[in-house]
This record gives C-alpha cells, sequence and structure tokens, in this order.
C-alpha cells in the first residue's frame, strides 16, 4: 500500500471542509448575504429491495402530486419537487417555524440496477412509494476456447 504523504492527508481535509462550507451556505447563505435564506428541504427517504424490485418510500405531506417529477438512469433515482407555501393566509408573527416549503431533490444511488419502463409510483396520504422493476441481469455470452 503506497504511504500517503503530508500534503495528501491535508488536501483530504481541504476537501473535507469545502463540502463543510458549501453545505453551510446552502443552509444560512453565502457570505454577505442576510442571514436568512430559502429553506433547505430533504424528505425522509426508505429504500428496500425485494427479489423483483426496488422500493422507496418517501414521506412528502403537503406536495402536490403534479409537483413531484421522477427519474432514473437505471441506478439512480432522482426525485425533485416543490412545496408551496400556504397561501390566502394573513400576516403572521410566528413564535416558531418548522414547516419548510420551496424546492428541494434527492438523489438516490439504488442498491440495483432498475428498469424505468416498468416503474410504477403511488402518492397517499403525503406518503410517495415508487416501485422499480430490477433489471434482468446481461446475458452472457459463453465462449468454447479450443486449446491447441
Amino acid at each position: 500500500m503506497p504511504r500517503q504523504t503530508a500534503a495528501d492527508i491535508f488536501s483530504q481535509f481541504e476537501h473535507i471542509r469545502e463540502r463543510m462550507e458549501q453545505a453551510y451556505q446552502r443552509v444560512l447563505g453565502a457570505p454577505g448575504r442576510p442571514g436568512f435564506c430559502e429553506p433547505f428541504m430533504e424528505p425522509p427517504v426508505d429504500v428496500y429491495e425485494t427479489e423483483t424490485e426496488v422500493i422507496v418510500v418517501m414521506e412528502m405531506a403537503g406536495i402536490a402530486e403534479q409537483e413531484i417529477d421522477l427519474q432514473t438512469d437505471g441506478a439512480t433515482l432522482f426525485i425533485r419537487g416543490h412545496r408551496r407555501p400556504l397561501l390566502g393566509r394573513p400576516q403572521r408573527v410566528y413564535s416558531q417555524m418548522e414547516i419548510s416549503h420551496g424546492a428541494f431533490q434527492r438523489e438516490l444511488v439504488l442498491p440495483a440496477e432498475v428498469n424505468s419502463d416498468g416503474a410504477q409510483a403511488v402518492y397517499k396520504d403525503g406518503i410517495l412509494e415508487i416501485s422499480l422493476p430490477k433489471a434482468s441481469p446481461t446475458i452472457g455470452r459463453q465462449l468454447r476456447i479450443v486449446v491447441h
């Protein structure tokens, strides 16, 4: 195993520091901007598989069905959506505000390759359940090797 140099180790720490700075800016806003920015939403998700399917269950209360966009490339599932703020309500002074609104996106690496053609999604009572059939394994070619 090659030995790591001090420069390699500091490079890794710098990468981690940059990722933490990006996360900080995403939540609180860039330096020099007001201390409050658009809320960041990341709905909770469960992913499991059966013999024939990969199942994704996502909690999405308060999000209209037409605000949900699903895409897959076979190994990754992209879930995008938008929770709209409640309209028609009078101006309020909040003592606590935890229900966020705005756009969100989740990118999930799936535990198996899937075939998006047979995918089904059901949205009921604030829970989105996506059933993705596993892609059939590629059929390997058998070659006869002749020994001379």
